[in-house]
């Protein structure tokens, strides 16, 4: 398992080839913006330099949940203001990245934190680090299975002095990391 993390801002063209780029890429990115193209290429770049195949020979699919899958790579993606994470393994991984700004942690922490983590979460008055790490990890969590937030309470864990601990079986590995000054991460994956 790796992760590559990147600074978007400093992402362009002259960086990032995107002619290596699908149709259905080529019009999503006119859809959703130039940094999904740069994102996009950035992957199949990385993908290509870890198999040997050019970079528009990377095949893509989507999982039930709109989760992108290759054919050859498990990887995932997250993205949070100026921060990009690209993570790789040979089998299923899910990341998440945050920027830490304010938010309304207790409102937000009752919707995919489970009660004894919730319970927990209120007893030490809802501190933002511990809420970003448990949001980082529900997110890791639910794109490890190709799940969505909306059934996060279904992947419950414990969250206790920096260390995220899954309730369920069987269970993939969850560590937190700190992708840049300001950010919180977590990754996902299966143990080998």
């Amino acid at each position: 398992m790796d992760y590559l993390v990147y600074s978007i801002s400093s992402l362009n063209d002259t960086v990032v080839d995107t002619s290596v780029l699908s149709a259905a890429e080529l019009q999503e990115a006119r859809r959703r913006g130039g940094s999904y193209a740069l994102v996009r290429a950035l992957l199949r770049h990385e993908i290509a330099r870890r198999h040997g195949i050019a970079p528009a020979d990377a095949c893509f699919s989507y999982g039930p949940h709109g989760k992108p899958e290759c054919d050859i790579q498990h990887f995932n993606i997250s993205h949070s203001g100026d921060c990009l994470c690209l993570a790789f393994h040979g089998k299923p991984i899910g990341v998440d990245i945050e920027q830490i700004r304010p938010r309304r942690f207790e409102a937000l922490a009752g919707r995919f934190m489970c009660d004894e983590q919730l319970a927990a979460f209120k007893s030490r008055d809802c501190p933002q680090d511990e809420f970003f790490a448990c949001w980082c990890a529900a997110e890791a969590l639910v794109k490890h299975a190709g799940d969505t937030m909306w059934n996060a309470r279904n992947y419950p864990f414990i969250y206790l002095h920096g260390r995220i601990s899954c309730l369920f079986e069987p269970a993939p590995v969850v560590e937190l990391f700190s992708p840049e000054t300001g950010y919180c991460g977590a990754v996902a994956y299966t143990h080998c």
